[in-house]
């Protein structure tokens, strides 16, 4: 039977006698937590039911998880009600009540959506198509004693309470229950985590890029929690999916990395020397006060498009290519001054090598397998007899001590800060160096500069909305999500209003990023469709409804990340496209409607 909310006032009393129910001084849960058990089975003699009226079981791409969270607060979330975010690592689980304006299945229920990151995008593909297959997901429950002990002040979402949940408690360990007392699906004090179905799946890219054929993009996710990555899903062909919208990612660099590229291309005699070196009188100074501040200040010209540092799309590529030829900051030079034609050998500054660590993500990865397509042509080129020829990532092995492989955006974040700092919660960095280290990352991540790295120029330009909308800038995907066959009515009103939400170019705003050098994050997938909302590009970006100029897809249209960007073509107008030409140089926006930059 379910844990009523009485027999959980009397643990919580008897905790409390122990000394141990400290969290909840912290701040309050909604009305129904903190029993927030689940296990999606009907309630049963004998059974610990979940509290919850609707389960929802979402696996996926870690890119988009902090837009996911606002999507899933803001489509159903009674903001009238305060919620629950349980967390830990690439597991999360938020708890509130469905709003009045939902379908009857979901109005005024209490939703329980929980949430795998762990092993990426191939997580929210696989699992979903292979009949019978089952991914584990974190047990979420709250209080004394469980999977998530502590919470946090309250924080507002999107017009909601939301009291954060830290589940330090939860050890990514699926445990058995015993046979005799519980069934498979049952929580018991002995198991952590919880195998199911996959409802819902999100992916960076379309789904068939996951498919047997293609080793490099393949998860190896330990899907069972047992531990050990695998079992490996039988082979199996993606295919569908619904875009969503597309989300802009780039190749961030540790702050180390990013300020000797900036030393580099901003060297004495340049016109921004001053603004954008290390060196320079107002790298730091905040332009409203006037002061010197710190490099944490999203104002200081040092955070500023203008400022930020570039590499070439081949650079780029020969750093992280199987047998690239770029591995050091020694396989860089840079002018002494500007125009001098003097040149010298990049070092390190700071760092206990030169070495250049490359923070990737696992085989599974949409955020690795949008890179791979993007950036090495992985899996787009074939030969005669259909076998793969293209370039591939470097992998995390003996032989490559350079490359960490990583779970989840959240796992990358952690890497490049601690071959910035000398540090090691990542587990990569034992010996505690310090290097320049490149990643590969969404651009919902870092907009407070919480973390040592910083986002890069790409070919000269920036991976903001105003450059992917002008054609300047490359790197983007159209995410997509993929629905279980069979799933119960109550999952397919979920994903009914779940998919609008993310499609409609009104909404998109309240997921972007405002960082130092623009807003980036999500566009609206183009489209001649104006009802139910207007999918039809602007020629200069409307930030209140971003929709994308440009699109990668194949000839027949459908969604394909192999493909270049090449423009949409808008109908029923004077004028089907509206393309601005860039300028050859951007270094900062000139303030004209064409959102167009210059170089001073």
């Amino acid at each position: 039977m379910k844990i009523t909310f009485k027999q959980f006032e009397k643990r919580a009393l008897a905790a409390t006698v122990c000394g141990v129910l400290v969290a909840m001084a912290a701040g309050s849960a909604s009305a129904f937590a903190p029993v927030w058990q689940a296990d999606g089975n009907p309630a049963t003699t004998g059974d610990r039911h979940t509290d919850a009226d609707v389960e929802i079981w979402h696996a996926g791409a870690s890119a988009s998880t902090l837009s996911m969270q606002t999507a899933v607060i803001e489509t159903f979330c009674d903001v009238a009600q305060p919620a629950d975010l349980l967390s830990k690592g690439g597991f999360w689980a938020l708890g509130c009540v469905g709003k009045a304006t939902l379908p009857a299945s979901l109005a005024g229920k209490k939703i329980l959506w929980n949430k795998r990151d762990e092993g990426g995008s191939g997580v929210g593909v696989g699992p979903v198509v292979v009949p019978g297959a089952t991914v584990g997901f974190m047990l979420p429950s709250t209080g004394a004693g469980t999977n998530c002990p502590v919470a946090s002040a309250p924080i507002v979402m999107s017009g909601v309470t939301v009291t954060p949940w830290n589940c330090s408690g939860f050890g990514y360990t699926f445990v058995p229950p015993v046979a005799a007392t519980f069934d498979a699906n049952d929580e018991s004090a002995t198991v952590d985590a919880i195998m199911k179905p996959v409802d819902i799946g999100t992916s960076d890219i379309e789904p068939d890029k996951f498919s047997s054929s293609f080793a490099e993009n393949v998860p190896a996710a330990d899907f069972d929690l047992n531990g050990v990555a695998g079992p490996a899903l039988p082979p199996y062909t993606a295919t569908g999916g619904t875009p969503i919208a597309s989300l802009i990612f780039n190749t961030p660099v540790s702050l180390l990395m990013s300020q000797d590229l900036q030393r580099a291309q901003f060297p004495t005699g340049h016109a921004l020397f001053n603004d954008c070196n290390p060196a320079g009188i107002d790298y730091l100074r905040n332009p409203t006060s006037g002061l010197i501040t710190n490099i944490k200040d999203k104002a200081v010209p040092a955070n500023s498009e203008r400022c930020m540092p570039s590499l070439m799309g081949s650079e780029i590529r020969s750093i992280f290519a199987k047998g690239g030829a770029i591995r050091s900051a020694q396989d860089f030079q840079a002018e002494t001054a500007y125009q001098s034609g003097a040149f010298a050998q990049m070092t390190a500054t700071g760092a206990t090598d030169n070495t250049i660590q490359i923070c990737r993500r696992v085989k599974g990865s949409g955020t690795q397998a949008q890179f791979n397509a993007v950036f090495m042509g992985y899996p787009c080129d074939a030969t005669f007899d259909g076998a793969i020829d293209s370039l591939t990532p470097e992998g995390q092995s003996g032989l490559t001590p350079f490359v960490s492989e990583n779970e989840g955006a959240g796992d990358v974040e952690k890497c490049l800060n601690d071959f910035n700092n000398g540090t090691n919660t990542s587990g990569f960095n034992s010996a505690l160096r310090k290097r320049w280290t490149i990643g590969i990352m969404s651009m919902e991540r870092n907009d407070s500069l919480a973390n040592d790295y910083r986002f890069i120029k790409v070919d000269g330009y920036a991976p903001t909305l105003v450059n992917v909308h002008a054609g300047d800038y490359y790197d983007f995907v159209s995410q997509s999500l993929q629905t279980r066959s069979g799933v119960s009515s109550v999952v397919t009103d979920a994903v009914n209003n779940l998919v609008p939400f993310m499609q409609n170019p009104a909404k998109l705003p309240s997921l972007n990023k405002t960082h130092g050098f623009g807003v980036s994050g999500w566009l609206a997938i183009p489209s001649n469709v104006t009802v139910p909302f207007n999918m039809k590009p602007d020629s200069e970006l409307d930030f209140t409804r971003p929709v994308n100029w440009f699109q990668r897809v194949a000839a027949s249209g459908k969604a394909n990340t192999c493909a270049l960007p090449s423009a949409f073509k808008k109908t029923g107008t004077a004028t089907n496209v509206d393309i601005t030409v860039a300028p050859q140089n951007c270094s900062s926006d000139n303030g004209s409607g064409d959102q167009n930059c210059y170089t001073p």
